[in-house]
């Protein structure tokens, strides 16, 4: 297993594109915390008690799926230039083939989440130092912020990490990943209307931030809802990746 997981950490790290998501991840999160909250910040969002813990939570919805990317590249680069077989001779297991790199994409999502929900307030408090202006008294509860961070963070890299084990193809992956949060939800939210809630995506964002035209839900309530779509899609994909050909 060990051996399994230093391979994936090594594909991980030489992969050029991990390095170009990363550094379009942190471009992103500069001009929004530094600048646009930071040294264009409105006389509302300073006098906001929350801005920086919203700060954080957004930060991570906003960049997400830019992190979970990441994981799906993981997976679907080995399909595309046909080195899943180099992968599958050298375990003796297929389940610990697929466990590495669903642990590797945890582990990468997990650090990537804090580093992003740490940035953005350390940013925003930057620019508004630079534009002197004073912040109001904050409310910054860590420990809520922390899990809340990391599971979404987490969720996000989970879906993603399905979709790629699923489709395969790195295209399809891919546009899977954006096109069903950006398109199919919000067109299967026009039946459901406030009920949309129970949809994957909105449920994740709904752990940070509740959406006022949906169905309102608690943050435990979502995570289970989020929980229940993550646990069907991972035994579907388990069961595909040991059922179906290599390629």
């Amino acid at each position: 297993m060990m051996a399994s997981l230093r391979s994936e950490l090594r594909k991980l790290l030489t992969v050029r594109s991990t390095y170009v998501i990363l550094g379009v991840t942190f471009l992103l999160v500069f001009f929004f915390a530094f600048y646009a909250e930071g040294i264009r910040a409105s006389a509302s969002s300073v006098a906001n008690h929350d801005l920086l813990m919203q700060g954080s939570e957004q930060a991570v919805i906003s960049v997400g799926l830019l992190g979970a990317l990441v994981g799906v590249l993981l997976v679907t680069h080995e399909y595309r230039y046909n080195t899943i077989m180099y992968t599958l001779t050298t375990s003796n297991s297929r389940t610990k083939a697929l466990l590495a790199k669903l642990l590797m994409v945890t582990g990468f999502s997990i650090v990537f989440s804090l580093i992003v929900g740490a940035l953005a307030p350390a940013l925003t408090l930057a620019g508004l130092h630079v534009k002197g202006i004073v912040l109001i008294g904050q409310h910054f509860s860590v420990a809520s912020v922390l899990w809340k961070v990391i599971f979404v963070g987490w969720g996000y890299a989970m879906f993603a990490f399905i979709f790629a084990m699923i489709v395969r193809i790195q295209v399809g992956a891919v546009s899977t990943l954006f096109l069903v949060p950006a398109m199919v939800e919000p067109l299967v939210g026009l039946i459901l209307k406030k009920d949309a809630v129970y949809l994957p995506f909105n449920a994740l964002q709904s752990v940070v931030q509740a959406n006022p035209d949906l169905l309102p839900i608690s943050s435990a309530r979502a995570v289970g809802i989020v929980l229940v779509y993550l646990a069907i899609g991972l035994l579907v994909s388990w069961q595909l990746f040991l059922r179906r050909d290599a390629n």
